[in-house]
């Protein structure tokens, strides 16, 4: 499989939530929710970065919905579909 290499910030829009990446400079990319600023992971490919933060936005979001935190309405799906569905 060929492997993105980016060397700027770039936005990837997926099941209409927008992430934004931008290499580390120890190598990989970090991975943010430009909605929910406080979501942040990385990876040491582009995809492992994606597929990070999208875990951790849904963890952050279950955890803000249980603290009865507000949760930007683009993302309310996102904690509607994962109700029962814990790992």
């Amino acid at each position: 499989m060929a492997r993105l290499i980016a060397s700027g910030r770039f936005k990837v829009i997926r099941g209409g939530i927008e992430y934004e990446f931008e290499p580390a400079e120890e190598g990989g990319y970090v991975a943010s929710v430009p909605l929910y600023p406080s979501c942040v992971s990385q990876g040491e490919t582009f995809e492992e970065a994606l597929a990070n933060v999208e875990d951790a936005l849904k963890e952050t979001l279950a955890a803000a919905k249980e603290l009865g935190l507000d949760i930007p309405g683009e993302l309310t799906s996102l904690v509607e579909g994962s109700q029962g569905q814990r790992g």
